[in-house]
């Protein structure tokens, strides 16, 4: 499950990296597949307690280490904080779109499971 959260946005991350386009469309496009990917097997496994909050952790730590590895190298303390604001709220709409990617998957599988308990309970 893990790997279903870590490669998507790791390799959408990447492709933005590669392309210059910093936290772009990639790690937004890796971010909901990873997300997805790991809620639809956590809700299989019945383990949703890590599901909901890691999707956007997972996004921001990523692109944070691609950012840092291949963004402009920076002088300096000051540069560098300020490198990492402006990734911060590049990367926000990604962090942003896998967390709605979890609950959109929760709330369909709950609502899946509507018409069944509603047979058991009849």
């Amino acid at each position: 499950m893990a790997l279903a959260l870590v490669v998507p946005p790791l390799a959408g991350a990447c492709a933005d990296a590669v392309l210059g386009s910093g936290s772009g469309w990639g790690l937004l496009a890796g971010g909901v597949v990873g997300a997805a990917a790991s809620a639809v097997l956590g809700a299989r496994r019945q383990d949703l307690s890590w599901v909901a909050p890691l999707p956007a952790l997972v996004v921001a730590a990523l692109a944070a280490v691609v950012h840092l590895l291949t963004g402009p190298s920076s002088s300096g303390a000051k540069s560098t904080s300020t490198d990492l604001i402006r990734w911060a709220v590049a990367a926000f709409p990604a962090m942003a779109a896998a967390e709605c990617t979890v609950l959109v998957v929760l709330a369909a599988r709950g609502l899946q499971s509507l018409p069944s308990r509603r047979r058991n309970h009849a």
